[in-house]
């Protein structure tokens, strides 16, 4: 089997200023989220979003260019197409000494997300299908060294540490690419899976500070799942336990709740 990974995310990377209690800063919250597509999945999504660009009468590069509604509808029908979401998703106030740690670098801490999202990609494809190749990997294209994650992952993957770390088993490092939406249009897809997670735990003044879970509902089935169908610890990881994020307890309960259909191995 071959694939695609897909990776965008959506909040700051920033994490010494932090925004709280009416004061400006970075995104308390961070997510980074990954789209698995093989060849017929990506013309039918290809063709799909060539369609809602002509429905919605325009062009988008991010979720956020969208009005609830399209977004809506837009994470219905990628619900349609064969696909693999993952998530993972980070409350930066948790950090505490890895901050210290990684001198409260906002580029490290992208690196530790990628790292954490990628183990769990490949582990989730390792697991399904013995006769995996290793999968193109395509970062949306930021202001990143991205030689440097790559060289990240690349160590992790030769020693790892901890036992999740063997996932990076079935992901080439030095193999990773950084593209702009322009350059790679399925990008869009990771965008939204993103935008989708990040609106479950995104609070401002703008959304009354109430969190949108129904993208993620409307996507839910295509995200990665255990073997009872569970997408909480095998599609989404929270850093480091789903109480570590502090959600309002509806938004809690559906990442509790959230399931998809098992995958038949191989």
């Amino acid at each position: 089997m071959s694939c695609t990974v897909f990776i965008d995310e959506s909040g700051d990377t920033g994490i010494i200023k932090v925004r709280s209690d009416g004061k400006p800063g970075a995104s308390p919250y961070f997510v980074m989220a990954a789209a698995v597509l093989q060849p017929s999945a990506q013309i039918q999504s290809k063709q799909l979003l060539h369609r809602l660009e002509v429905e919605f009468g325009k062009s988008w590069a991010h979720a956020t260019d969208l009005n609830h509604a399209q977004k809506v509808y837009l994470s219905r029908q990628l619900s349609q197409i064969p696909s693999r979401f993952f998530a993972v998703i980070s409350k930066k106030d948790t950090l505490r000494d890895y901050a210290n740690e990684i001198d409260w670098d906002p580029h490290k801490f992208y690196n530790k997300c990628a790292h954490y999202l990628l183990e769990k990609v490949g582990s989730y494809l390792a697991s399904i299908d013995n006769t995996l190749t290793e999968p193109t990997v395509v970062f949306e294209d930021r202001n990143h060294d991205f030689d440097k994650l790559r060289r990240y992952l690349g160590k992790i993957k030769d020693t790892p540490f901890h036992t999740e770390a063997k996932g990076l088993a079935a992901i080439y490092p030095f193999g990773v690419i950084n593209k702009k939406k322009n350059e790679e249009f399925l990008l869009k897809i990771a965008d939204v899976v993103s935008h989708a997670v990040y609106q479950c735990v995104n609070k401002t003044p703008k959304n009354y500070h109430i969190p949108e879970p129904r993208y993620l509902r409307e996507l839910g089935g295509n995200f990665a799942c255990d073997h009872r169908g569970s997408v909480l610890g095998t599609g989404i990881k929270c850093i480091h336990e789903l109480s570590d994020l502090k959600l309002d307890g509806d938004i809690e309960r559906v990442l509790s709740s959230l399931r998809a259909f098992p995958p038949r191995t191989r």
